[in-house]
């Protein structure tokens, strides 16, 4: 029973310490901020569509650089390059979702505060 009472004292915690930032702004000013954290967003899902395409050319030249490593000791190293080169980029296409899917669960909970407070049926 004890870590089902840690876990609702952290909820709890959280909850105060998030509700008197929302409460803290007036409805304008939560707007204008939501609109700001759309915009950034956006791009954030805009540059990883771009380095999706970036991911896939990279592995596309890594597999033809890989299918020429056995003819020589210039295309192995190409083919080593392409690699590093195509993990490389996959690195950073992992590190943008998991900034973009971060930054899309926090705006959808600020979204959430916003139209508890603000908006009327």
């Amino acid at each position: 029973m004890k870590p089902m009472i840690s876990s609702l004292s952290a909820l709890a915690a959280i909850a105060v310490f998030a509700t008197p930032y929302a409460s803290a702004l007036s409805c304008a000013q939560q707007a204008a901020d939501l609109q700001n954290r759309q915009v950034k967003a956006q791009e954030i899902a805009d540059a990883r569509l771009t380095l999706v395409e970036d991911v896939e050319a990279a592995g596309d030249a890594w597999e033809n650089a890989e299918a020429m490593r056995n003819f020589g000791a210039e295309e192995a190293a190409e083919a080593d390059i392409t690699k590093v080169t195509y993990e490389t980029l996959k690195a950073d296409l992992m590190a943008t979702e998991k900034t973009l899917q971060s930054s899309v669960l926090s705006l959808n909970q600020e979204v959430a505060a916003y139209n508890a407070k603000c908006v009327r049926n």
